[in-house]
């Protein structure tokens, strides 16, 4: 550790010793650099302008947790593109008769792509094992419904952001979700005398409901679905590797690997200290969650996420490395 470089991601207090309740010797602005010189857990004792001091390690990105530069795949150039999905049999997770609910999505989460995953967290410096988990917490571990289509969830009122404020007469006749809280409330009707339904009670809703708001705005519709297993909601195309929301869904349609991929693209973007890998590298679920799924019901996911990483390292005390 010592020796180590770093900087700040924010403005941040300089403290005499690990903790609030030392004195403040004076305030960091975003981006000044730091030398690490030792890590007593949740604080680091650094130097900085010839002064010493320490920081919160929550709010240093340090250069051995830096990731690549670039995304994890292109058009052109996919390093992965070799690599199997599944882990070998002798890395399979083997449960008896009564594994528990959570025990057998993630066995099934990991027995179909371990060896991916163990390759893509290696690539981003993360556990596999979170990766697992935020799986199973997003899409119960499944790209695909098994009708062969692509698990989706239609967000009604990212439609009433990108298609539904500028023709609102039309919307409200067939979208309602709780302004108060808009990620709740989401019920639609196809029909202007038909009864409002539950967007989100099975598959077939979620796809009856965009198909319909296809009709509508093809393009709009795609950009409010979260798509596949990692549920990345289509307005993030650029982020997950995509040069449209088309071409995004046409990969995630056909390719549960592709979404994988675009799972850990999302993460990365183009920074080499991205906010949400460094959150999983620290295993800090709640902050992952709040970047990954916002506030509104990060304790919700961030729980869930705990939940199944912990199961996950019951299942698998060790993770080999990819082959």
């Amino acid at each position: 550790m010592a020796g180590n470089r770093g900087k700040t991601t924010t403005r941040l207090n300089l403290r005499s010793g690990p903790g609030t309740e030392h004195l403040l010797l004076r305030v960091l602005d975003p981006g000044t650099p730091l030398t690490i010189l030792e890590n007593t857990g949740e604080w680091l004792r650094v130097g900085t302008d010839g002064q010493e001091g320490f920081v919160h390690e929550r709010f240093v990105a340090q250069e051995t947790q830096a990731v690549p530069v670039g995304l994890a795949s292109t058009e052109l150039a996919d390093p992965f593109s070799d690599v199997a999905m599944a882990p070998p049999d002798d890395q399979l997770i083997r449960l008896g008769g009564r594994a528990t609910s959570g025990e057998r999505l993630v066995a099934a989460t990991w027995n179909k792509a371990g060896n991916l995953l163990c390759a893509l967290a290696g690539y981003l410096k993360f556990d596999p094992g979170a990766a697992v988990a935020v799986f199973c917490t997003e899409s119960g571990g499944k790209g695909f419904g098994r009708d062969g289509r692509m698990i989706i969830r239609f967000e009604n009122h990212h439609f009433f952001r990108n298609w539904g404020k500028t023709h609102r007469e039309v919307f409200d006749a067939h979208f309602r979700f709780d302004s108060r809280k808009a990620w709740t409330g989401h019920l639609w009707r196809e029909s202007e005398v038909a009864q409002f339904e539950d967007v989100h009670k099975d598959q077939n809703g979620e796809w009856r409901t965009f198909e319909f708001a296809r009709t509508l705005d093809e393009t709009a519709a795609k950009l409010s679905i979260s798509m596949g297993g990692p549920q990345i909601l289509g307005s993030n195309y650029a982020d997950a590797g995509f040069e449209s929301v088309h071409q995004m869904f046409d990969a995630f349609s056909v390719s549960e690997k592709r979404q994988f991929i675009a799972f850990f693209d999302f993460l990365q973007g183009t920074e080499t200290h991205p906010r949400k890998v460094l959150a999983l590298q620290k295993m800090d679920f709640a902050r992952f969650a709040e970047l990954y799924n916002g506030t509104g019901k990060a304790a919700e996911y961030s729980a869930r996420i705990s939940g199944m990483y912990e199961t996950f390292r019951r299942l698998r005390p060790t993770t080999a490395a990819a082959v």
